[in-house]
């Protein structure tokens, strides 16, 4: 797609079978593009975001098995292993030399990340405080976490640029070891608590909208 045109994309994922996906790319930003499916479509489509400009946009759309309602344990948390699952992609391509590929690998890892991040931070976390009464717990570690984890972020991408094999290994380990404690947290404590803090199925499946959209 050159452009995100809502007609042709519905048509290429009207093709989809459940559970298969595909990768749309646009030269504008498909966000408005997801939200108008989203609407239009409710929980058929799940989508991650692989590229977000500014000269290209990429975002792997896949259709649903079933069109129950979501919780935020299933659908952070499937995300989260869906990063993990790239990560391990970039420190296979680094031990294997494939530096180009790791960095391409990294670069939708990265972008991945920031998305998920931003998504806990300007909606995820606001609705947590807000259902449980608790500001000053694990949101506000999970905060700090984010900081740190951007900073790997930033040393991993300044290492694979240099081509500093040994630095990158150090940088992806020391990511990989924050980002074990992180998940952690989220998905043994603050996803757990928020499904349950929320009144029924339809509420839960809100804030999931409501994230997706991020």
């Amino acid at each position: 797609m050159s452009e995100p045109d809502y007609n042709d994309a519905v048509r290429i994922l009207d093709a989809l079978s459940p559970g298969r996906t595909v990768v749309l790319t646009s030269a504008l930003d498909l966000r408005p593009l997801l939200r108008r499916l989203q609407d239009e479509r409710p929980r058929e489509y799940y989508w991650s975001v692989l590229e977000a400009g500014p000269a290209q946009y990429r975002v792997e759309v896949g259709r649903r098995l079933t069109h129950g309602a979501r919780a935020v344990s299933e659908y952070l948390g499937g995300d989260n292993q869906r990063l993990d699952a790239i990560l391990d992609t970039v420190r296979r391509l680094v031990r294997e030399g494939a530096h180009q590929e790791a960095a391409h690998a990294f670069a939708e890892f990265s972008c991945g990340l920031e998305w998920h991040i931003d998504a806990e931070e300007t909606t995820l976390f606001p609705a947590f405080e807000e259902k449980t009464g608790i500001r000053e717990g694990p949101t506000r570690v999970l905060r700090d976490d984010h900081r740190q984890i951007r900073f790997r972020l930033t040393e991993i991408a300044g290492a694979l640029h240099a081509g500093d094999v040994a630095g990158i290994e150090r940088a992806i380990a020391a990511l990989g070891s924050a980002l074990d404690e992180h998940r952690l947290m989220e998905d043994q404590v603050v996803y757990p608590l928020i499904d349950q803090a929320m009144n029924d199925a339809e509420e839960r499946d809100e804030l999931v909208r409501r994230i997706q959209v991020t």
